[in-house]
């Protein structure tokens, strides 16, 4: 979905003459420029008259007046065809061609106690030349007219406007779900500075929400051939994101490295027409860091079979994260898979501890620890096999039973013949004692705290609290599972860090 916002000036718009002539609107023999608008009245067998009774230069027949002329013409005879649209012509035929879908004329109306040597060149009724040209050329286009009362040189009273309209236009256009991929286009080439200035600043508030581009038509020179006002031909078009890019970019990174995805994916919002992939990516990593993994590997998976993101990623390295995304997808995974599952998020634990985030890494870390031990027991039937032996009260069907941490724990020491008094034993116990009194007692937890469970039992606690961690982790899955070596998160969170950077 792409809007297209135009700001009417007086050299949108021309008029092709019975001599084939073409002439402008914004042409009144001044800077050098024929005198088009004294030749447009003459067109229509009419003498230029003045607004008022002074009969001065400055309060003569313009724009405003001539345009109202033009368009009951125009209505009258039900043909826009004279109409030539000078700068947004190849504009639109490109835009249009590329999914612009809706037009929005932006024409100045200034108040009635404004002096006329201001309200003559008033753009409302070329704005309404503009939509009859373009709905007659383009009927599947929807175009609006917005001419709000305002005076020109107010700015604040502009911007007031400005958000009144673009901005809740905007917002309510994203709230359609059939327009999320909204992007929106400014074109302000030909509109008064603080008109065009305002609504740069107005597009450039909504970069969060949407990609913004301002398009720019390219001018030809000379502007006149002969008499003949000439059409532009070409134009530019600039992401305003491209301008706020190397400082965002530093904003972004950072969000990166942290594991913080959210972040990162509002940033990358406004450059979505150059980082479409990376912003995907980031929102579908944000899930899986949410826990929600399963929601995550789904829309990965679709997100790999995208064309865009085939051309970025060498085909080698693209297929090992289709297959890995098809196997941590399906519905009955096999046990390894199960393992894996619960192992991506080590990444998540490394993540926290680097954003000094101690309490959420530890919580995590033994979420993980309970997990992994989970799968082992549902893979060897602890509980048909009596590793673990529901509680005496229990009275529910034994594969439904939840022995919890704890009975996980004693199970695995069973399992691996551990006595009370092993060292695996006193530092998972430990481990379990910890996190109850982080969930019960809502305790925080730092370095220090975390690193003490493994030095109050003799452990070694030289090496970091992410590779003290690891080391649990390593011996709950030992002679069971054996981590791969190319985790997909961790692959795509490496990946995206280097487009990144």
């Amino acid at each position: 979905m792409k809007t297209l916002i135009i700001t009417v000036g007086t050299r949108q718009i021309g008029w092709r003459c019975k001599d084939g002539v073409v002439r402008s609107l914004g042409a009144d023999g001044d800077r050098g420029h024929p005198k088009h608008i004294d030749q447009l009245f003459a067109e229509f067998g009419i003498e230029r008259g003045y607004h008022g009774d002074e009969h001065k230069p400055e309060f003569r027949w313009s724009v405003r007046y001539l345009g109202d002329l033009l368009y009951r013409h125009c209505v009258k005879i039900n043909d826009f065809s004279n109409v030539e649209l000078l700068l947004d012509g190849a504009i639109l035929e490109t835009a249009i061609k590329n999914g612009l879908d809706h037009i929005i004329l932006w024409g100045t109306d200034q108040p009635e106690e404004t002096f006329w040597n201001f309200r003559r060149a008033d753009t409302l009724w070329l704005a309404k030349l503009m939509e009859g040209k373009i709905r007659q050329v383009y009927p599947q286009v929807e175009v609006d007219v917005w001419n709000p009362v305002v005076p020109v040189n107010k700015t604040e009273e502009i911007r007031q406007e400005v958000e009144g309209f673009i901005l809740k236009y905007a917002l309510d256009r994203l709230k359609d779900q059939s327009s999320q991929n909204l992007t929106l286009m400014i074109q302000a080439k030909g509109s008064v500075p603080q008109i065009a200035n305002t609504l740069e600043i107005c597009a450039a508030a909504l970069m969060r929400q949407c990609p913004v581009e301002q398009v720019i038509p390219v001018e030809p020179t000379p502007l006149f051939e002969g008499e003949t006002a000439r059409i532009a031909t070409e134009f530019k078009t600039i992401s305003l994101g491209q301008y706020f890019w190397p400082v965002e970019r530093e904003r972004i990174v950072s969000a990166w490295k942290r594991g913080d995805f959210t972040e990162a994916a509002v940033w990358l919002e406004s450059h979505r027409d150059r980082y479409e992939s990376i912003y995907k990516l980031a929102r579908h990593i944000a899930l899986a860091s949410n826990g929600e993994a399963k929601a995550s590997f789904l829309e990965l998976r679709n997100w790999s079979s995208s064309r865009a993101v085939a051309g970025l990623i060498p085909p080698s390295q693209l297929q090992t994260w289709r297959e890995q995304l098809s196997n941590l997808t399906q519905k009955q995974p096999i046990v390894g898979i199960s393992y894996q599952l619960a192992w991506e998020e080590v990444l998540f634990i490394e993540l926290a501890l680097r954003r000094a985030n101690c309490t959420i890494a530890f919580m995590q870390f033994a979420q993980l620890a309970e997990r992994l031990l989970y799968v082992q027991c549902k893979a060897n039937r602890w509980l048909q096999n009596q590793v673990i032996v529901p509680q005496e009260s229990y009275r529910g069907r034994l594969e439904d039973y939840n022995a919890g941490f704890g009975g996980l724990l004693r199970g695995w020491y069973r399992v691996n013949k551990f006595d009370a008094n092993h060292q695996w034993v006193k530092l998972t116990d430990a481990i379990r004692e910890k996190r109850n009194e982080v969930v019960h007692q809502g305790k925080s937890v730092n370095e220090a705290e975390i690193r003490s469970l493994w030095r109050n039992i003799g452990c070694d606690d030289s090496l970091s609290i992410f590779e003290l961690m690891l080391q649990v982790l390593h011996k709950v899955t030992e002679n069971q599972w054996k981590p791969p070596s190319n985790l997909l998160l961790r692959s795509l969170y490496e990946w995206g860090l280097e487009k990144l950077s």
